[in-house]
């Protein structure tokens, strides 16, 4: 779609909404997975490249250079649960300048005031002093190559935008690009709520559910490590692992702390799911999980079974969905509304290229009553698909704000090193009302949030996240309206009261859900 001869990904995935404890399988055939460190131990990095980065007259000339270089070693330095003092000197990770470090912005806002309020103290930090400490003390040479791949990726987040970042290449072959649903997950997915970690989502089928751990249990500690205000990276760091290896949860129900040990199974999660909720009213529920290779013609099979059920009503679930193939968000918008319906639009920073459309290409063959179900942590492909419907009147969404990434990067050769890919952003994408859902998310048009978890979106994770410029808006939809809503004959029982609410919006007189309005 978008090529050239260094060219060899448009990256349309989101690597950082809130934390998934999940580990992607080799595929190599057999049991053993291969590490994100064995990944960059392949590039033979060295510290030379981080080290340009972090000369002391460098960090200490603007703000800006200042929390890159800061951000650059805490994120390695958090890997073993240290961090800095105003010093510069290597402190446990109690003693931290932040005590929220669950986000990079978190971490960062303190290290900020610092700088404009002790200039002349902050310049005459040495962060080249304490990557030398942290590489001669902590780091093995195993790992040497992935810490600097992660003290690169933390100053180019701050320096440069968030998304763009540099991955081994055969990572990228062997892992992302082939969107294997199977993996070595515990399952279970994760929010914040009061500084703890608590969990949003427990994957059916996974170590984590057949233990009986349950959506708003809090996760106290992973192996004895602590994880209130930890980094939620560092909170996956500590989930990783083989298959038939076991960790060891603290988790408080209720207020009552009980232990769990699981043991890592290879799991399959399903791209699409279908199910039909009988009553009065029989509603069909799809959800996608992500927006991977086929998921298009899986949605259209799915389509294709509640029809026949004589649903009078769809619930598309995009909860928790991280994005995906944008071939294949369009191709299933299209399904709703038609091959001649624009699905969005890409404008590029350089502007030298032209903005370009897409359309799904794919007959509309669903036109009853639909409502989109989002969270926090649907993000990018999610977003466009949930935007889309709303802004060409064919669907109501229901749930929380989503995450905000409406960027893209594509990704060439590391001019520096061959064996790693920089992803760079390159644009954003545009509804088809001419807004890009970057940093700002969707607004549901009927909010039903779970018990006030709090998901880390683009604009709260990142001190400095990207904003898309927006020029004419047009009117995005019709507004839904709860006067004229009916409730479902049936009351809705059950915990998921996002799904709940949105089966009786689906019934609402004026909805703009209903085909034709």
């Amino acid at each position: 779609m978008l090529s050239s001869p260094r060219m060899f990904i448009f990256s349309l995935f989101v690597l950082a909404v809130g934390v998934s404890l999940s580990l992607s399988r080799s595929n190599s055939g057999t049991s053993k997975v291969k590490s994100v460190e064995d990944y960059w131990a392949e590039t033979g990095l060295g510290p030379a490249a981080l080290e340009d980065l972090l000369q002391d007259q460098t960090c200490g000339s603007s703000e800006r250079y200042f929390l890159a270089c800061t951000n650059s070693v805490l994120t390695i330095a958090n890997r073993f649960n240290l961090s800095l003092n105003t010093e510069g000197n290597l402190v446990p990770v109690h003693e931290a300048l932040s005590s929220d470090m669950s986000s990079e912005k978190k971490q960062l806002e303190p290290w900020r005031d610092f700088f404009a309020n002790n200039t002349d103290k902050a310049v005459k930090i040495s962060f080249m002093k304490a990557w030398k400490e942290l590489e001669s003390r902590y780091i093995s040479s195993s790992q040497k190559s992935m810490m600097v791949g992660l003290g690169l990726n933390g100053f180019i987040s701050v320096f440069r935008d968030p998304h763009t970042y540099l991955m081994p290449v055969s990572q990228f072959k062997e892992v992302v690009s082939k969107a294997d649903n199977r993996s070595t997950a515990l399952g279970v997915v994760l929010g914040l709520s009061g500084g703890q970690y608590v969990i949003r989502k427990v994957t059916e089928g996974s170590p984590a559910k057949l233990a009986g751990l349950k959506k708003g249990d809090v996760l106290l500690e992973i192996n004895g490590h602590k994880l209130k205000g930890l980094l939620q990276a560092r909170v996956s760091e500590l989930l990783k692992g083989e298959v038939g290896e076991a960790s060891t949860l603290l988790v408080s129900h209720d207020g009552n702390e009980k232990k769990y040990k699981l043991r890592r199974t290879e799991i399959t999660v399903a791209t699409v799911s279908t199910r039909v909720i009988d009553g009065i009213k029989p509603i069909g529920v799809v959800g996608i999980n992500k927006f991977a290779k086929g998921a298009c013609e899986k949605v259209k099979e799915s389509l294709e079974i509640v029809k026949k059920a004589h649903v009078r009503g769809l619930l598309l679930d995009l909860r928790d969905n991280p994005g995906g193939q944008m071939e294949e968000a369009a191709c299933i918008t299209s399904l709703f509304v038609g091959s001649e319906k624009k699905i969005f639009e890409v404008r590029y920073l350089d502007p030298g290229k032209k903005a370009e459309e897409y359309f799904g290409g794919e007959e509309k063959i669903f036109d009853l009553p639909v409502a989109v179900l989002i969270n926090g942590a649907s993000a990018s492909a999610s977003e466009i698909v949930a935007g889309a419907l709303r802004d060409l009147n064919r669907a109501v969404l229901v749930g929380e704000r989503t995450f905000g990434k409406g960027s893209f990067q594509e990704g060439e050769y590391w001019s520096q090193n061959k064996k790693i890919a920089l992803f760079e952003t390159k644009g954003f994408y545009y509804l088809p009302s001419g807004r890009s859902p970057q940093m700002k998310g969707l607004t549901p048009d009927v909010t039903v949030s779970f018990d006030n978890i709090w998901v880390g979106r683009e604009n709260d994770q990142f001190i400095n996240p990207l904003r898309a410029p927006e020029k004419q808006i047009l009117n995005a939809g019709k507004l839904y309206s709860s006067d004229s809503c009916l409730d479902i004959e049936e009351s809705a029982t059950g915990e998921d009261l996002q799904l709940s609410k949105a089966r009786q919006v689906l019934f609402c007189a004026s909805t703009v859900a209903r085909a034709g309005l």
